[in-house]
């Protein structure tokens, strides 16, 4: 399963990093058209806003595995270990919490948008596929915000002498 999970989260990586990428070259492609053949593509202005919505929030997802998300660790930086792992463990709790809410109303954009049959403006797809992100990412990330609570939770009931 840890191989799996190993796997998969380089496919994320990189597509994430590729996604990106493409987002650059895209940009200055556009960029350069516009200002060198003044003129533009519609369908690429719509297409990146909607791949920038899907990279933000994989890269979130990516942020919360590999522990890169701003916190405040002033207070748990000077608590005892088990006072700091309880509050981290609450803390991630809560971002886990609030990523649901996310995905909750996330999913439901989605589901009303589906039932409606809207389309994007200019490349015509259906709406619902561009919302799609939130509601799927947002559980992956309220997912990995519980592990990471259930982390700090093993980290809290550890016996003293592996806290040292």
């Amino acid at each position: 399963m840890k191989n799996f999970l190993r796997i998969l989260g380089h496919i994320e990586e990189l597509a994430v990093g590729g996604l990106l990428l493409l987002l650059a070259v895209g940009t200055t492609i556009q960029v350069c058209t516009r200002y060198f053949l003044g003129m533009t593509f519609d369908w690429f202005d719509e297409g990146s806003r909607y791949l920038l919505v899907f990279v933000t929030f994989a890269g979130a997802g990516m942020a919360v595995k590999h522990g890169a998300h701003f916190s405040m660790e002033a207070v748990t930086q000077y608590a005892p270990p088990r006072m700091a792992a309880a509050l981290r463990a609450l803390a991630n709790l809560l971002s886990a919490a609030v990523m649901l809410v996310i995905a909750w109303y996330g999913w439901e954009q989605t589901a009303l948008l589906a039932r409606y049959g809207m389309t994007t403006a200019s490349l015509g797809m259906p709406m619902w596929v561009a919302y799609l992100p939130i509601p799927v990412f947002g559980a992956t990330i309220a997912l990995r915000f519980l592990l990471r609570a259930w982390e700090q939770v093993r980290v809290m009931v550890a016996p003293a002498q592996e806290l040292d």
